[in-house]
């Protein structure tokens, strides 16, 4: 599918600054192949049509015609670049076209953080200004990652049984038997049978009804389906087998299990919905947190109800430690599609979900049973919100203008009045005012130039230097801190700069985050004395 010929030579033709290029054109259309690369943050791209999220650290191969687009509820806290090159054949001496052999026209690859260091350290240049050596030597690294092995003539046992698996996720709405999946694997039924035990620990048939039974919960806490025509939905014909089984799985039947789903060990893939969960009285069973980034209060909350904290690395989850735990229902963000066909094997999943922090306390409510109590939540946020507002506008200087900058490896971005929570808070709940030059592209996480920063020339300055686990930007905030611009902003000659966490201000404006950041918001403008260094 990807490997190279021989005969053929690559030509980088452009590197371009793919988060730029979307904030100043929501559609790309491809006129040549080209490979996408993040190599920060993540997002949710339309690529062809199909809804991809990607984060950090995957690289995307697209063929010429691809078409990417921004998705409109999206918010863009990324990074990344799209390389463009074309191919040339020494044989017929010829430009060629590159092919993906794959029906939707593009190719999901993640690639090691070692080689995005590298490829990081080459684009602290300016992409316009990149040496022709310097361009191909990153289009070559990442077309080596993109090799793979060419295919042996026998696949393994473990391959074949993993082909069978594949297979009933695929299609397991329909009816399908141990022979016919003997035959995808190439085994006799009995031997068949006999190895997929050994490997998952149930025969393929209970394998299948564990499956439709995890497809069958997760359509019951997000539709209002009866459970009798999901039963159909799942493949199975009978509904009273269709109870029968899912009792015999879940521990209840169909018409309870929606009533009783606190009871459950819920693992949770995000800090900021397990506040919310604790917040209504639910204790999850697990969640997972990159250290680097938990801030202290959360980090004493899980401990305090004793939720097992589960540490992994930025955009990094890894499964085999969340099935240690034996969840009986996983909820996530936004996973990617692979990721979540993993975890669907082991649980129901939940995904997809709003990021809007009261509409998000509302649907926990409610699949909680806890609708009471996310109501005086909600009530409870607005009354904090509305008498810091209060606070504020009595205090803040007239006119006066706030922005919130990020200081990040290799420049510097601001966030858009929709980005995020924090900046939700700021923007719309608190009504301080971001500077009028820069209020386009409200979802998005802008770059930001030193000539824009004096030009907007902000009343206060939130900066927020940015905490990665495979990077730091401490040069990038001692270049800013020592530069002409930077003395002569006005909120630097007033000392109204505040400086704020990544983890505390972009992961978790949660039910308890939410307060911390209030409280902080508080502090800065209300006239305490920051420092004008970390």
């Amino acid at each position: 599918m990807l490997d190279s010929n021989p005969n053929w030579l690559a030509h980088c033709t452009e590197i371009k600054d793919l988060a730029k290029s979307l904030f100043q054109k929501s559609t790309i259309h491809l006129d040549r192949a080209a490979l996408l690369l993040i190599t920060d943050g993540q997002t949710t791209l339309s690529i062809n049509g199909h809804n991809e999220h990607i984060v950090f650290g995957h690289l995307i191969a697209l063929e010429n015609d691809a078409v990417i687009q921004l998705t409109h509820t999206n918010r863009l806290d990324f990074s990344g670049y799209l390389i463009s090159f074309e191919l040339y054949d020494t044989e017929i001496k010829s430009t060629c076209n590159w092919s993906i052999d794959i029906t939707n026209g593009y190719y999901i690859h993640r690639v090691p953080e070692t080689v995005i260091a590298d490829i990081r350290i080459s684009l602290a240049i300016n992409t316009d200004h990149l040496h022709v050596t310097i361009k191909q030597f990153i289009l070559y690294s990442l077309l080596k990652e993109l090799q793979q092995e060419r295919p042996i003539d026998e696949y393994t046992l473990e391959q074949r049984m993993k082909h069978t698996v594949i297979y009933m996720q695929k299609k397991y709405n329909q009816m399908m038997t141990r022979d016919e999946l003997a035959a995808i694997a190439g085994y006799s039924p009995w031997y068949y049978s006999r190895k997929f035990i050994e490997l998952y620990d149930k025969t393929p048939i209970a394998y299948l009804i564990s499956y439709r039974i995890f497809r069958a919960q997760e359509m019951l806490l997000t539709t209002e389906e009866l459970s009798q025509n999901i039963a159909k939905k799942v493949g199975f014909d009978d509904v009273q087998n269709f109870s029968r089984q899912f009792k015999r799985i879940v521990g209840r039947p169909p018409k309870q299990y929606k009533k009783t789903v606190s009871e459950y060990r819920v693992c949770f893939l995000s800090p900021a919905h397990a506040e919310i969960a604790i917040a209504l009285g639910v204790v999850p069973n697990c969640v997972t947190v990159t250290n680097s980034l938990t801030p202290k209060y959360q980090q004493l909350l899980f401990h305090k109800v004793a939720t097992t904290i589960l540490e992994m690395p930025q955009y990094v989850i890894q499964q085999d430690i969340i099935v240690q735990q034996q969840p009986d229902l996983i909820i996530g963000v936004d996973l990617t599609e692979e990721t979540k066909q993993q975890f669907q094997t082991i649980a129901p999943v939940i995904t997809g979900l709003t990021y809007d922090l009261h509409s998000l306390i509302r649907y926990f409510g409610k699949l909680f049973n806890k609708e009471k109590e996310a109501a005086q939540i909600i009530r409870e946020l607005t009354t904090y919100v509305e008498v810091l507002k209060n606070k504020i506008q009595h205090h803040i200087v007239k006119d006066a203008t706030v922005l919130y900058l990020r200081v990040e490896e290799l420049g510097y971005r601001y966030l858009g009045e929709s980005s995020s929570d924090s900046a939700i808070l700021l923007y719309h709940d608190l009504g301080l005012q971001m500077p009028e030059g820069l209020r386009a592209n409200a979802n998005s996480f802008n770059i930001c130039s030193l000539q824009q920063l004096v030009a907007a020339n902000p009343t206060y300055l939130f900066i927020e230097k940015r905490i990665m686990d495979y990077y730091t930007a401490d040069l990038s905030l001692a270049t800013l801190q020592n530069s002409e611009q930077w003395a002569n902003l006005d909120a630097v000659k007033n000392n109204r700069v505040f400086y704020v966490d990544t983890g505390l201000w972009i992961n978790n404006c949660s039910v308890f985050g939410k307060r911390e950041i209030m409280q902080q918001i508080e502090q800065a403008i209300l006239g305490s004395v920051c420092s004008r260094t970390q």
